[in-house]
């Protein structure tokens, strides 16, 4: 196997928090982005391997002289913060996350009569209101269908809901409350769409405990088939509903300084965000400042 360029001992230096790492070559431009649990064991991998199937590996390692990172959270949020970075520099061994595709959002129409749930991979400049991204595209589905069930929020398109004139079968198996035929108030459906919105926006410990006060009833009276369909709710809510920072549903662009000094050596690092996106950092580095000097 190629030997890495980059120091063994910088590798060292890795934390072992979840994150982001980009490897650069020689002029500093990022040839590579990827994700782990653990920066320092997972770039650890690619000089303890005696063997990769990759073949682009070894070119990879010949030609990265030096690393970057950035910590996150949770698993989560490095992969959110991975595929906008990719997006971002297109690395030349990246061969996966280039294109425009991005995770799922959802999306609440709220300036409708009776808004709608659905959702999207973009989020624009509208009056709607965004919840997301997601990574588990998965357990955001089984959500939306989940508020349905619980909220009643319509999902059809716009143009199925003007053009219906009988309710369709959503509202036969109670996943839907009609505002199509106007089966619903206005009043009635907005608490919906406000208890929906409360939950989408995390507030959600009170429905929590109400479900698990529900799967605790139903295996109390042995109904284990309806008690394990709680449990996967209950599932599917906690791995959507997890909070990150890699993206924000604000779509701003600002950037975030931060700097510590130790003697006469300070680090200042900066994180561009874009649209309420994570998309770079840079990191600058001052030596031989007088003690007295102020920053």
């Amino acid at each position: 196997m190629v030997k890495a360029v980059v120091a063994e001992e910088k590798i060292n230096r890795l934390p072992t928090n979840p994150g982001v790492y980009l490897m650069k070559n020689r002029k500093g431009n990022v040839i590579y982005i990827g994700k782990a649990k653990s920066l320092r064991n997972r770039v650890k991998s690619y000089l303890t391997k005696i063997e990769d199937s990759r073949y682009l590996i070894r070119f990879l390692l010949s030609q990265a002289e030096d690393i970057d990172y950035i910590i996150t959270d949770t698993e989560k949020e490095a992969l959110i913060l991975e595929n906008n970075l990719i997006k971002r520099h297109k690395p030349r061994y990246n061969v996966n996350l280039k294109d425009d595709k991005t995770y799922f959002s959802l999306r609440l129409n709220i300036q409708d009569e009776f808004p709608r749930l659905s959702l999207v991979r973009k989020i624009k400049k509208d009056d709607a209101r965004y919840f997301g991204p997601y990574s588990s595209s998965c357990a955001v589905k089984d959500t939306l269908k989940m508020l349905s069930r619980i909220f009643h929020i319509r999902t059809c398109s716009d143009s199925n809901f003007k053009s219906r004139n009988r309710p369709c079968l959503s509202y036969q198996i109670k996943r839907c409350l009609a505002p199509c035929c106007r089966l619903v108030d206005w009043e009635t459906y907005q608490k919906y769409v406000r208890e929906a919105t409360l939950f989408l926006e995390g507030k959600n410990q009170e429905l929590l405990r109400l479900l698990r006060k529900s799967m605790k009833h139903e295996s109390d009276n042995l109904n284990f088939e309806e008690a394990a369909r709680v449990r996967d709710h209950i599932s599917s809510i906690e791995k959507t509903i997890e909070r990150q920072k890699v993206v924000s549903i604000l779509d701003i662009d600002q950037d975030v300084f931060a700097f510590y000094r130790e003697g006469s050596v300070v680090e200042f690092q900066v994180m561009i965000m874009r649209g309420g996106r994570v998309l770079d950092t840079q990191a600058f580095s001052l030596t031989n400042l007088n003690q007295a000097a102020s920053i």
